[in-house]
C-alpha cells in the first residue's frame, strides 16, 4: 500500500502537472471505486467542467480540490497508483479502472490491479467531516508535529506496541509497515516494545527517526520494493526501497546479524534481535 511518501510524491508531481487543467468529462471502467452516495451518473455530471484548483494529502488520501466548491477524494489502498499522461502512455496498463480527462489531450488515471482503492466527489466545506478525515492523527510533515504533541499522542493511546501505535492512523497520519518497521529499525527499539515501556530517549529517537526517514523517502519518490506495485505518476519506480535497511532484508546493515520477521497483527514484522533488544 501506498504509504505518506508515495502519496505525498504523487499530490507534488499532480501539483505540477495538472493544477489549473480543467476536466472535460470522467470514465469509469469499475464504478464500485465510487465509495459516497452519488452515483456514477451524478459524479460525470458535477466533475465536468470544473477546474483543479490545488492537490493536497491527508495521511494517505489524495485531496483534489476543484472549482464551485467540490473536492475529490483518492485512496488508492493496496494496489492503487495515479498515472498522467496522453491517452498512448495510459493504454499501456492493463488496469486502468477510472479516467479524467483534461484540456490539452492530458489524461489523469487510476490504475488497480485488485480493485480497493477508493473514490468520493463531497462538497469542499465537507471533506473534513468524513471519517476518512476527521479520524486522522497528526501529520508528521506538518510544522507542529513537535516532540511534545509526539508524546502527547503517545500518552493518549496508554497501551500497545509501538509498531502498531505507529501504523494506526488515528495516532499518526500516513505511516505504514514499510516505514514503521524502517523507522524502529533507525532508532533501535523494539517493534514489540510496549509504548508505557518507552523511556524518553527512546521516544526521541523515534520521533526524529520519523522526520527523517519520510523527508529521506519523499526526496527518493517513494519505495517500490520486490512487488514493484508502487508506481509515481510517470510510471517510475520509487528510489528509496534501494535504500530499505531492514524490510524484507536478510541482515542487519549495522551490526551483521540476521534479521527476524514476525507476524505482529496480521502484518510482517522485520527487526534485528540486536539492535532493537526489547
Amino acid at each position: 500500500m501506498p504509504e505518506l511518501p508515495e502519496v505525498e510524491t504523487i499530490t507534488r508531481q499532480l501539483n505540477r502537472k495538472v493544477k489549473g487543467f480543467k476536466i472535460k468529462k470522467a470514465w469509469f471502467g469499475w464504478p464500485k471505486l465510487l465509495r459516497d452516495k452519488i452515483s456514477e451518473h451524478k459524479f460525470k455530471e458535477i466533475i465536468k467542467g470544473k477546474t483543479i484548483l490545488k492537490v493536497g494529502r491527508k495521511g494517505k488520501n489524495i485531496i483534489i480540490n476543484l472549482s464551485d466548491g467540490w473536492t475529490c477524494l483518492i485512496h488508492l489502498k493496496l494496489t492503487g497508483r495515479i498515472l498522467v499522461g496522453t491517452e498512448e502512455f495510459i493504454s499501456k496498463d492493463p488496469y486502468i479502472h477510472f479516467k479524467l480527462e483534461l484540456n490539452d489531450n492530458k489524461i489523469l488515471a487510476l490504475s488497480d490491479l485488485r480493485k480497493f482503492a477508493k473514490i468520493i466527489l463531497e462538497k469542499t466545506e465537507k471533506i473534513k467531516d468524513l471519517k476518512e478525515i476527521k479520524e486522522l492523527g497528526l501529520n508528521p510533515l506538518a510544522n507542529n508535529f513537535t516532540f511534545q504533541k509526539f508524546n502527547e499522542a503517545l500518552d493518549k493511546k496508554k497501551k500497545g506496541a509501538i509498531k502498531e501505535v505507529l501504523m494506526n492512523q488515528n495516532v499518526i497520519a500516513g505511516i505504514g509497515n514499510i516505514y514503521a518497521n524502517e523507522i524502529l529499525w533507525e532508532a533501535r527499539v523494539n517493534p514489540f516494545k510496549d509504548i508505557n515501556l518507552l523511556t524518553l530517549g527512546e521516544k526521541k529517537k523515534i520521533y526524529k527517526a520519523i522526520k527523517r526517514i519520510l523527508l529521506k523517502a519523499i526526496k527518493l519518490k517513494g519505495s517500490t520494493i520486490a512487488d514493484e506495485m508502487y508506481r509515481d505518476t510517470q510510471g517510475n519506480f520509487g528510489n528509496y526501497g534501494k535504500m530499505i535497511k531492514v524490510y524484507h532484508q536478510e541482515k542487519c546493515p549495522r551490526c551483521k546479524t540476521l534479521i527476524k520477521k514476525a507476524s505482529q497483527k496480521g502484518r510482517s514484522t522485520f527487526y534485528c534481535p540486536r539492535c532493537q533488544k526489547k
